[in-house]
């Protein structure tokens, strides 16, 4: 489960309905071991929380051809990510992203990086601006990328670089659901302090949002699930 933060870092996207999976960006619930393999799992971990009306549940799905790099930058890091570890290195991982993006909204994507625990975003680390001036590429109204094609071609631009933060980036495609969030403490208003802090990355679960068009999600994809 997450929620956006109240955000002071310049160069995003403007726009009011900002949607990442960077820990620079996002406030995650749990605030340990929020990686989850299934919906189901994440939501379940969320059940005794105390959730901010805000928050929402949602997947990442990484494609299958970037898998290598996320999985260097854990094991380089060194950081305890067992459930990560797990799904990335599964066989069977394609079927179970396919599973994923059946059942919640296909939103668009994102350039993402590990870095000894967190995820970083293109959009708030410079590559996003000058992406859209050498790639040509944009991002829509909740700052992420249209499609498949255009998501791969920015990691690969944003990895020739020597400028960036020290990861590998990759393509992150968003998934998003109707499920409504159970809390069994109930909800904490929007000008309440969220109680539990962390960082973003794999699939949840959130309140739905208007109907998208679909991008490109493909095959070959690993899927995971988290809290947020």
């Amino acid at each position: 489960m997450a929620k956006l933060k109240t955000l002071t870092v310049s160069g995003l996207p403007r726009t009011e309905r900002l949607t990442s999976a960077s820990d620079c960006l996002i406030d995650r619930f749990p605030d340990d071991g929020c990686w989850f393999g299934t919906a189901q799992e994440a939501l379940a971990a969320c059940l005794p929380l105390q959730l901010p009306v805000e928050a929402r549940l949602y997947a990442l799905l990484v494609p299958s051809e970037h898998v290598g790099g996320f999985v260097a930058d854990i094991r380089a890091a060194g950081t305890d990510e067992p459930v990560l570890l797990s799904h990335l290195d599964s066989q069977g991982a394609g079927e179970a992203a396919q599973e994923v993006a059946e059942d919640g909204h296909k939103l668009g994507w994102e350039v993402l990086g590990y870095d000894f625990g967190l995820l970083h975003t293109w959009l708030c680390n410079g590559l996003y601006e000058e992406g859209r001036l050498h790639l040509g590429v944009d991002t829509d109204e909740r700052g992420l990328l249209p499609d498949r094609r255009a998501a791969l071609r920015s990691a690969a631009w944003a990895n020739t670089r020597g400028d960036t933060k020290p990861v590998t980036w990759f393509p992150g495609a968003r998934i998003e659901w109707d499920t409504p969030i159970e809390s069994g403490l109930g909800p904490v208003s929007a000008e309440t302090p969220a109680p539990l802090h962390s960082s973003p990355g794999g699939a949840g679960s959130s309140s739905a949002p208007e109907p998208q068009a679909e991008p490109d999600i493909g095959t070959g994809q690993t899927s995971l699930s988290r809290c947020f």
